[in-house]
């Protein structure tokens, strides 16, 4: 390649020749296009499929966007090229970008397989395209750089979206405009020239990545700032005026020294927006809706849910102990796991701040403007609200919550289901037929509760069957208290007296908190915790990191029904041998597993 006397491009001397970068790309490019054309991958490189990539998915992404800024910057050198021969600075510009769009394209099938090589078109088209910048006529440069330009908009809103094929056309405008102006013999005359293309550029891409942002889920406030998404979108911002701001004063007389910054600055901007097409969507939870959310504190993926996530009093789960809400402490609590606080939430609410030691996370929140039916935070605020939470999320994670905001009335403990009456009545038979001479009941006082212990106070006198108010250590207990009363007394009382007819509880009660402990207690169900669709629901429960909260209320809320009678199931514990592929169940006791001792009773 020779140069003219203002530095730009001629083919005179040897015959037609192209810079080094393109021969070597093009050679490259040959090598990787075979197994692309025939549709065979290469017998030296094993396929993508098996193929074990040394790219990790943030590198893999960054030479996406690079390669695809390549490929843009090639096509607006050409779609800009004047009526003159590019000068040799602007065709090594456009040499670099073809040569680095065949290095993206030979890193991506090395490291993926030849799932990669569906970039080869537009990387041949990038080769082409730079060859014929300085090969050809201007109209044949400039239709082949909008074909260019149009192949990679195409290419990226398949792929993304409509508006991410927005901001590409404006990275080749702007990218274009740039490599033009900083190659340009005389640069301030050029810039005038451009500056016009310059405004166009910059104005569609900023208008394509505050639309892409909105859709994304960014919205004006601190949490979006603090997001990297926020922070790319304003830094891109920034750069825009910085350049905007340069392009003016290099036009003034006495700017030339301007210019370099003007130019370095619109690229970056350049850049920086075009980025955003890679970044993935903020993940905003729905309006009013309960959020079951996993945040990253540390080393550990904390699962974190906020319910009812509406404007006034909120229980918060975090499944970690030591945690604050918002400054809030949490607790423990007795029969529950993690730990839990009770936040105050406004209405325009736009995040929840979780912390664990010295990290924090920032957590989205949508909670609207409708408070949530005051019966429902009433038992989540009060001694029953881990269960209450616990049947939410079986309804969130079931699918049949969550659109539209819809929750519930009332929680679990406000009233005893007709279906836990039936067990409660059959438990107390089983217990009179075992010929208990006594039996005492445990209640905490709640709407449930009370219904409960009156629900087998008669069935224990049909059945001969005298209560006891305290606990008589030859007779039986009946717990049918929530969650935190029955963790405690099962530990300080019923299991430290261990009555002769054992320790029973309602329903209610069947979780790896209450029951996991070996506290010897025994319970009635009207489904196996084993089976099917036990398992799917602690499936999906250990999908979103929060398996400790399985309970019948959860099931129940997340669509289960009963499998047979009520029968009697015990918690043992169970060790698991490494290999040992028969217990290969999620487990609905950490540890251990229900298994049951009766055939279904008689109700």
């Amino acid at each position: 390649m020779a140069t003219s006397a203002d530095g730009r491009v001629t083919t005179r001397g040897a015959g037609p020749t192209s810079g080094p970068a393109l021969r070597g790309a093009a050679a490259v490019l040959a090598v990787l296009g075979a197994p692309w054309i025939t549709g065979a991958a290469s017998p030296h490189h094993a396929d993508g499929g098996a193929a074990v990539s040394f790219l990790t998915a943030p590198l893999a992404a960054t030479l996406g966007v690079t390669g695809l800024l390549a490929a843009a910057l090639v096509a607006g050198i050409a779609l800009l090229r004047g009526p003159a021969a590019p000068t040799r600075r602007v065709a090594i510009a456009a040499e670099a970008g073809a040569g680095y769009a065949v290095a993206v394209l030979a890193l991506g099938w090395l490291g993926g397989g030849v799932g990669a090589l569906t970039a080869v078109p537009r990387t041949a088209a990038v080769v082409a395209v730079a060859v014929l910048l300085s090969r050809s006529s201007r109209l044949v440069t400039v239709g082949a750089g909008a074909l260019l330009a149009a192949l990679a908009a195409v290419e990226t809103g398949l792929a993304v979206g409509p508006v991410a094929a927005v901001s590409v056309l404006a990275a080749v405008l702007g990218l274009g405009v740039v490599a033009t102006v900083a190659g340009a013999a005389d640069r301030r005359a050029e810039l005038r020239r451009r500056t016009p293309t310059a405004v166009l550029a910059a104005a569609v891409a900023v208008v394509s990545a505050l639309v892409g942002a909105a859709l994304s889920g960014s919205r004006l406030d601190a949490a979006t700032l603090r997001s990297v998404n926020g922070l790319v979108l304003a830094t891109g911002l920034v750069l825009v005026a910085v350049a905007a701001v340069g392009w003016v004063l290099a036009r003034s007389a006495g700017g030339r020294r301007v210019l370099p910054a003007a130019v370095g600055a619109g690229a970056a901007a350049v850049v920086v927006l075009t980025t955003l097409v890679a970044l993935p969507a903020i993940a905003l939870p729905e309006r009013g809706a309960p959020l079951l959310r996993t945040v990253a504190l540390g080393d550990l993926a904390v699962p974190v849910a906020v319910v009812p996530q509406r404007p006034g009093p909120n229980l918060v789960y975090v499944g970690a102990v030591g945690a604050t809400v918002d400054g809030v402490a949490t607790r423990t609590r007795s029969g529950s796991p993690g730990s839990w606080a009770v936040v105050d939430l406004p209405a325009g609410a736009d995040e929840l701040v979780v912390g664990v030691g010295s990290d924090r996370a920032a957590l989205r929140l949508q909670p609207g403007t409708d408070p949530a039916p005051a019966a429902l935070v009433a038992g989540l605020t009060g001694p029953d609200g881990p269960e209450c939470l616990s049947a939410v999320l079986g309804a969130v994670v079931g699918g049949s919550a969550g659109a539209g905001g819809v929750l519930p009335d009332a929680c679990p403990d406000a009233a005893l289901t007709d279906a836990d009456a039936t067990v409660l009545r059959a438990t107390v038979r089983f217990l009179a037929q075992r010929q208990a001479p006594v039996l005492h009941v445990i209640d905490d006082g709640s709407p449930r509760s009370t219904a409960a212990a009156a629900v087998a106070a008669a069935a224990a006198a049909e059945h001969g069957l005298p209560l006891t108010d305290a606990i008589d250590t030859g007779g039986a207990v009946l717990v049918v208290a929530g969650w935190e009363t029955a963790g405690v007394r099962l530990t300080d009382e019923a299991l430290g007296l261990s009555t002769v007819h054992g320790t029973y509880t309602a329903p209610w009660l069947a979780t790896g908190p209450v029951l996991g402990r070996q506290t010897g207690a025994v319970t009635a169900l009207t489904f196996d915790p084993r089976a099917e669709q036990a398992q799917r629901y602690v499936a999906a429960l250990r999908g979103r990191g929060v398996t400790a909260l399985a309970s019948p209320a959860g099931i129940a809320a997340w669509g289960a029904t009963a499998e047979s009678g009520p029968r009697i199931f015990t918690a043992v514990q169970v060790s698991v041998m490494p290999g040992d592929h028969r217990h290969a169940t999620d487990t609905w006791l950490p540890g251990g597993t229900f298994t049951a001792v009766t055939p279904p009773l008689p109700v």
